[in-house]
């Protein structure tokens, strides 16, 4: 392993602007130990090589951040390349939230470049990212989930109203909603491009109290503290603007860290991390989300890439921010390739017949 290192942030995501803030303190965080280069992805799919002391209004309207741009190449020497040098890189931090740098697109182009990369494998950002197939998922391992189902307008679903409305493939708080009426969701499903890839919806419990976890199993599985994120009296659901606006972003949110919960319900909470684990490969920090309702517990979701990778959950174990980010890429050395040409031996080479008698 080499000293020098990438972290990736931004992306065509509608999370494109919280994935920038994650990865620039990651690279700041990383850059005692490692030579770090900061590539930034585009909301228009291009890539960029930017200065490490950017601050995130760097990042609006400023073209400063568009003078290197970098091409990728997928030959006998493929990685990133700035004009026809190639960066000296074998591990990324992945920091991209949502869309394609969270749903597994970003993971195949860097298996296909020969770089490692942190947080979850192809399989996992796949199940985690589509909500109804990570539903179904979790109802087949009898992990208590709220039912879901797809937004369509042949079927109904089979419980009243009110609704949350949510992207099927969305990563984040953004385009979740509530709605009384089905068809008021049929509508801005229809209205709005977040819910192009899909929707889903789900009973809205209005008593429910969220609690959030983040999990890691490098170099040892661990779980953080647990904590109870504190909703905006305005807002029926702890929203995107409590995540990410308030206090100036996720770390200032307001929140009781750790959460004062029943010991029965947080041996609960504990007793599903642990099965998740058996079940799903994890690397990096996910966040795992929870709903409670009349002490009745619901798995809500599991974030793979976490905004700040949910550093701050982990502050009152001892861990600092470096360890933390450090562990993560030197569990991406250890990783080794899924593929494998074992079994292509030639054989049914040898004994085809010609390929025109084929076609009958």
């Amino acid at each position: 392993m080499n000293n020098e290192i990438a972290v990736i942030f931004g992306g065509p995501s509608p999370e494109h602007d919280i994935s920038i803030l994650t990865g620039l303190q990651s690279s700041r965080v990383l850059n005692n130990k490692y030579n770090v280069h900061n590539i930034y992805w585009s909301k228009e799919n291009k890539w960029y090589l930017v200065d490490d002391n950017l601050e995130s209004q760097d990042f609006i309207n400023n073209n400063k951040i568009f003078k290197k741009e970098l091409t990728l190449k997928l030959d006998s020497n493929p990685g990133f390349y700035l004009k026809k040098k190639k960066l000296n890189i074998d591990t990324v931090l992945n920091a991209c939230h949502g869309g394609p740098g969270e749903d597994g697109t970003l993971q195949s182009l860097l298996t296909l470049l020969e770089i490692n990369f942190t947080g979850p494998s192809l399989t996992t950002s796949q199940l985690c990212m589509d909500k109804y197939s990570f539903y179904t998922f979790m109802e087949a391992n009898n992990i208590p989930v709220l039912e879901k189902h797809l937004l369509q307008t042949s079927q109904p679903p089979t419980f009243e109203g009110p609704y949350i409305l949510k992207p099927r493939f969305g990563g984040s708080s953004i385009g979740v909603e509530v709605v009384n009426e089905y068809d008021t969701a049929l509508k801005l499903a229809d209205n709005s491009k977040l819910y192009q890839q899909g929707a889903t919806v789900e009973k809205f419990l209005e008593d429910s109290v969220d609690y959030l976890v983040a999990l890691r199993t490098y170099p040892k599985v661990e779980f953080s503290e647990i904590e109870k994120p504190i909703r905006s009296n305005n807002f029926e659901l702890f929203s995107y603007q409590d995540k990410y606006l308030e206090n100036g972003g996720l770390e200032g949110s307001k929140r009781e860290l750790p959460a004062q919960l029943p010991k029965n319900i947080e041996k609960e909470i504990i007793n599903i991390l642990e099965t998740l684990v058996s079940l799903i490969s994890f690397n990096g920090i996910s966040r795992v989300d929870f709903l409670i309702s009349q002490d009745k517990i619901y798995l809500n979701e599991i974030n793979t890439i976490p905004g700040s990778h949910a550093l701050y959950l982990w502050e009152n174990l001892g861990h600092s921010k470096f360890q933390l980010l450090d562990d993560m890429v030197q569990e991406s050395q250890k990783r080794e390739s899924s593929w494998t040409s074992e079994g292509s031996d030639g054989l049914a080479l040898k004994s085809a017949k010609d390929i025109q008698s084929k076609l009958g």
